[in-house]
């Protein structure tokens, strides 16, 4: 009787699927790719991408959201790095496209095209945006999560962080990953006026805002800390800009229980 029961558990372990491990997706390929332009190229040493989506898990495969991802630098790099089982969605509030005029720009990346077919672009305000539950495994917001706290209309109207955080976390997948690159400021007091002023953003308004919304703060890097920066200026002065001090942040939405 022994061995039978033995012999049960065993092809009943053989007949379970496999759980398959998730690949970490190939960034250093992506950044080392030969097609990138030029001018993206020249923004990699300040902005150490590979070191950055590895610190901050992007996998083979990922559905990845770029929030507020301007000309698509890093839409592009997810887009190739995640591979063609993978997709990239690369959003913008609609103002910010026609003031950037970013419409030729994407056009020159190819998305949903031959050069970038897994990428696509999606022009909605802030406010607007309603995602499908559990759509991305991985969120990205470089050096723009303060932009919900910034007010420049037309090109970007008044936003609550709360409310498109509160999206943001519908729209992802339990266990997705939130990524978060910022300029350092230091004024939790007054976030708005501090983004209308240089562009910056206290580290502890953003973990707080993206707590509240139900994200777990995992774990920092000190990858892009510059002590030199004193805070205080613009981020596009030019004595600061491409060598602000900056915050990483990995941040995850509860697995299922």
């Amino acid at each position: 009787m022994k061995n039978w029961k033995s012999l049960a558990a065993a092809l009943l372990l053989l007949s379970m699927p496999a759980v398959v491990q998730a690949e970490p997706a190939a960034v250093e390929a992506a950044v080392a790719n030969a097609d990138r332009s030029e001018p993206d190229t020249a923004m990699d040493e300040s902005r150490q991408p590979a070191a950055v989506l590895q610190f901050l898990g992007l996998e083979e495969g990922d559905r990845v959201l770029d929030v507020m991802a301007g000309g698509g630098y890093y839409t592009e790099l997810m887009a190739r790095a995640v591979g063609p089982e993978g997709h990239v969605v690369g959003q913008n509030p609609p103002g910010v496209v026609e003031a950037y005029s970013l419409g030729p720009v994407f056009e020159r990346r190819g998305y949903g095209a031959e050069r970038l077919p897994n990428a696509e672009r999606l022009d909605v305000e802030f406010a607007d945006a309603a995602f499908e539950p559990n759509s991305f495994d991985f969120a990205l917001f470089h050096m723009v999560l303060h932009d919900l706290w910034h007010e420049n209309p037309p090109a970007l109207p008044r936003t609550e962080p709360a409310d498109f955080l509160a999206a943001l976390y519908t729209g992802m997948k339990p266990g997705g990953i939130v990524g978060v690159v910022d300029h350092v400021g230091t004024d939790a007091a007054d976030p708005r006026g501090e983004v209308g002023r240089l562009h910056r953003i206290d580290p502890q308004v953003v973990r707080a805002a993206m707590e509240e919304a139900g994200f777990v703060h995992e774990e920092e890097s000190d990858l892009l800390r510059n002590p030199e920066d004193t805070h205080e200026v613009n981020v596009f002065d030019p004595a600061i800009r491409g060598r602000t001090d900056r915050f990483v942040y990995r941040f995850r939405k509860p697995p299922e229980e």
